[in-house]
């Protein structure tokens, strides 16, 4: 009974826990890589198409030349892959309409808890989160147009069918949408062969929150009256 009543008692993430970029991008590359898009490959195999990371800088050296393609250990890659790279962060628009410039909006949270004797509860107060949208571009590179149309099919009718998808990063639903795509197929001179390549512009309405603001607040715990006779 007492085991029970402990785990009654114990925090069970009632705080909201820190967000950042790195957060948001990482749980975007992983909701990518979970789709397990595969395709039959030349030799007759099913293999699922490899799923690589690039920063903004060689994001704009390598997708005008796919040649030197490689995966996060280094080894290169040839086609189908995807790409997942972000071009850009800006201020996001907030849910919340502030009319006072500057202005802080606080939420407050009851913590429970419980000293062994009795229980109460903690008081924290958590600032309004700052809204970001990140920019990314989901690329999709091969040598076949069949390929490419499983990819649309793939991203249309089961990831962004309503043109939005969520993503769960550290407790927090944060809202990714679909903008248009675009195609650009292109010939290898140097192999006279024929790249395709489609990108797919996502933009995830993200946050930041910083667990180090949060402020406890005191609050009482128990009130003791004592009754005197005259």
């Amino acid at each position: 009974m007492y085991n029970l009543l402990d785990r009654n008692s114990e925090n069970y993430n009632y705080i909201p826990q820190s967000l950042d970029l790195r957060d948001t991008g990482l749980s975007f590359l992983n909701f990518i890589k979970d789709l397990n898009f595969s395709l039959q490959y030349e030799d007759g195999s099913i293999r699922t198409v490899p799923v690589i990371f690039l920063s903004q800088e060689l994001w704009a050296e390598r997708k005008l030349n796919w040649k030197y393609m490689r995966n996060e250990q280094g080894q290169e890659v040839t086609r189908p892959f995807i790409v997942v790279a972000r071009t850009g962060v800006k201020m996001g628009t907030s849910p919340l309409k502030r009319v006072i410039p500057e202005k802080k909006k606080f939420k407050y949270i009851k913590v429970p808890t419980f000293d062994g004797t009795s229980k109460g509860y903690a008081l924290y107060k958590i600032p309004q989160p700052v809204y970001v949208d990140q920019m990314y571009d989901l690329m999709f590179v091969s040598h076949y147009m069949t390929d490419v149309n499983l990819f649309y099919e793939k991203i249309f009718r089961d990831v962004y069918s309503a043109r939005q998808a969520y993503l769960k990063v550290n407790g927090y639903d944060i809202m990714s949408v679909l903008e248009d795509p675009t195609e650009d197929n292109d010939i290898d001179e140097t192999k006279s062969e024929k790249i395709y390549q489609i990108n797919f512009p996502i933009i995830i309405h993200g946050k930041l929150v910083n667990s180090a603001d949060f402020e406890k607040v005191n609050t009482i715990k128990k009130i003791s009256v004592k009754i005197s006779e005259f």
